[in-house]
């Protein structure tokens, strides 16, 4: 096997150097393309976290770094940071969900009418036998006070399974109160197994509304590469037809669906006679992931001390799996040739470019190609926690994230933090084929691996290109990347960086008064303020604090940055789902006991829950 790698790494380095040459201070398209093209090959599988097409992904990296002259910034002197996360599940054997009617029972098989969207952290391998609960439809699954609408109405699933519809009534009405047609918040499987929890339910079933097509022979991929969230409850995703027939005429769940949608109301009830038993018999997969970190070292004597930070993500989904757009298309290998082949073959041509006139470079620059991102922004996560210079002495960061579709024009996000920056973009950009967008408030730009940088207050720029119908399915392939916008996109932000490293003084951090929390977290912007960012890397128990908001509700109380959190108000914090649950049925004003470990200390806070900014 590690021969067959090595052989294959030997053939993808001879393609690209094929059309590499010799380095020099030009940003080549041709170059470009070869990059792209290793990085998106069928070949390394679509990069996925944990597999060995992302460690052939890091050893090319590599490669380009040391051919482009840059020193290793990695761990004991190497190329790499390496570190462990959760990549997946491993399946054991006699996984089963029954539905029981009557007499009768009907047993499902996994990955052809069932798999499990969320099941708990701790392994369950050898769990024991299954324990028969009652089955109960939940309609949707919501409780929406504000538009007068609420499945659990009446209704007891304390200790209970539940049937759920995926979506949200009157998805396809204009006029619906939820938000027309526009989805909102309630739509979110993670929302709805929030909801499902405080109501005190022990499993829930997620069926396909039947709004939507049907579902059938889409679930055999599931266990090519075996994903789930911990959302602090057992969910499935059932086949409708399976469902179906495995209720036996309990309930007729389209007929239903179509009444709610008619006018609004709830049609929750038990199931009477019905129940439900699952064997869960999961363990999650931690595999160890590596940044490939590179280093220029700077030509000032004293500057040079101080760091500009130059990063893209170089992961992406592999073969498809709970992230992917395409929910027929698991088992696909997903390239990922915007996402993000394209600002990794950015990031490695701005290294040759650089290092060919490092005299041109005051400050050092850092190269940083995180693995991680699709799973929460995790390699820059740990980067900022091991950074070859430390964290007060980087200046800036400027990420590289989807940069392969400009068509003319590029979105350039996170000046609002470092006004000072707007200069040197004007005069980066001036006289380039390609037009820079500031980002708006509020503009559709991806939460990206910069946002890390932001969290500990260093100014950190995003190029995007943005959003297309390609984006997380198997379909962004490297034929669709526009090559010269691409490239210019890389000249531009070489040209920022050349300007960022000469300043005389470094750029100011200005905090905003509502921030974005780094990653994929479930709290979005409902709910009470409390004031940290999370760390998505993954802990056996609690949730760290990245960093703390300064003002926020968590600073006044006196938390800090690394404090991890295991309990609130009496409750015991082991995700961070668990932490968004408490947090969301609590009230603006509520004053609420925490603990935190610190330094391997308990420590007790009470923090007066705000009003988000």
């Amino acid at each position: 096997m590690v021969k067959r790698r090595a052989r294959l790494m030997l053939v993808l380095l001879a393609v690209a150097q094929t059309s590499l040459g010799a380095a020099d201070e030009r940003i080549s398209e041709d170059r470009y393309l070869a990059h792209l093209k290793v990085l998106a090959a069928d070949g390394l599988q679509g990069r996925g976290n944990g597999t060995p097409g992302l460690e052939l992904a890091a050893e090319y990296i590599a490669e380009q770094y040391r051919l482009a002259g840059l020193k290793p910034a990695g761990t004991d002197g190497s190329w790499f940071q390496p570190f462990e996360i959760v990549t997946g599940l491993e399946v054991g054997p006699g996984n089963r969900l029954t539905v029981r009617t009557g007499g009768s029972a009907n047993t499902l098989e996994l990955g052809r009418s069932y798999y499990p969207i969320s099941v708990p952290s701790a392994d369950r391998k050898d769990a024991g036998d299954a324990v028969a609960l009652p089955l109960v439809f939940a309609g949707y699954g919501i409780t929406a006070p504000e538009i007068g609408y609420d499945d659990y109405t009446g209704l007891d699933v304390r200790g209970k399974a539940v049937v759920v519809l995926t979506h949200e009534p009157q998805e396809q009405d204009d006029s619906s109160r939820f938000d027309g047609r526009a989805l909102t918040r309630h739509a979110r499987i993670v929302q709805k197994a929030l909801v499902a929890r405080q109501q005190g339910a022990r499993v829930m079933l997620l069926v396909l509304d039947p709004s939507h097509a049907a579902d059938e022979g889409s679930y055999e991929g599931w266990l090519r590469d075996p994903q789930a969230e911990d959302y602090g409850v057992p969910i499935f995703r059932v086949e409708r037809s399976a469902v179906h027939e495995a209720l036996d005429g309990a309930i007729d769940l389209d007929a239903v669906a179509s009444a709610i949608d008619g006018d609004l109301r709830p049609r929750s009830r038990p199931l009477d006679g019905v129940r439900l038993s699952t064997i869960e018999r999961f363990s999650r997969v931690r595999r160890t992931v590596r940044n490939v970190v590179g280093l220029l070292e700077g030509s000032h004597r004293r500057l040079s001390q101080e760091a500009v930070v130059i990063g893209a993500h170089y992961d992406h989904l592999g073969l498809g799996g709970r992230h992917s757009m395409a929910a027929d298309a698991i088992g696909e290998v997903h390239n990922g040739a915007d996402d993000n082949a394209s600002g990794t073959a950015a990031l490695l041509e701005i290294a040759r470019a650089a290092a060919s006139r490092r005299e041109s470079f005051r400050r050092t620059l850092i190269f940083a190609a995180f693995a991680g991102e699709e799973l929460g922004l995790l390699g820059s996560a740990h980067y900022v926690e091991h950074a070859p210079v430390p964290m007060e002495r980087t200046i800036a960061m400027i990420n590289l994230d989807m940069v392969g579709r400009p068509r003319g024009r590029i979105v350039l996000s996170g000046l609002e933090t470092a006004p000072s920056l707007r200069d040197d973009v004007a005069a980066a950009s001036r006289g380039r084929g390609i037009e820079v967008r500031a980002a708006g408030r509020g503009a559709a730009v991806a939460s990206s691996d910069d946002a890390n940088f932001r969290a500990r207050r260093v100014p950190a720029l995003a190029f995007f290109s943005g959003f297309h119908g390609d984006y997380h399915r198997p379909t962004d392939d490297w034929d669709k990347i526009d090559v010269q916008g691409a490239a210019e996109v890389a000249r531009v932000a070489l040209a920022l960086a050349e300007r960022i490293s000469r300043r005389s003084t470094r750029p100011a951090f200005v905090p905003q008064s509502a921030p974005v929390s780094p990653g994929t977290s479930s709290g979005g912007g409902y709910g009470p303020y409390f004031g940290s960012v999370p760390d998505f890397t993954e802990s056996d128990a609690g949730v760290r604090f990245s960093a703390i908001r300064p003002g926020s509700p968590a600073a006044q109380a006196g938390l800090r940055r690394g404090d991890v959190l295991v309990r609130f108000d009496g409750e015991a914090i082991i995700t961070l789902h668990d932490f968004t649950f408490a947090l969301r049925s609590r009230q603006p004003g509520d004053v609420i006991p925490v603990v935190v470990l610190r330094q391997g200390r308990e420590v007790k806070a009470d923090v007066k829950l705000g009003v988000r900014p």
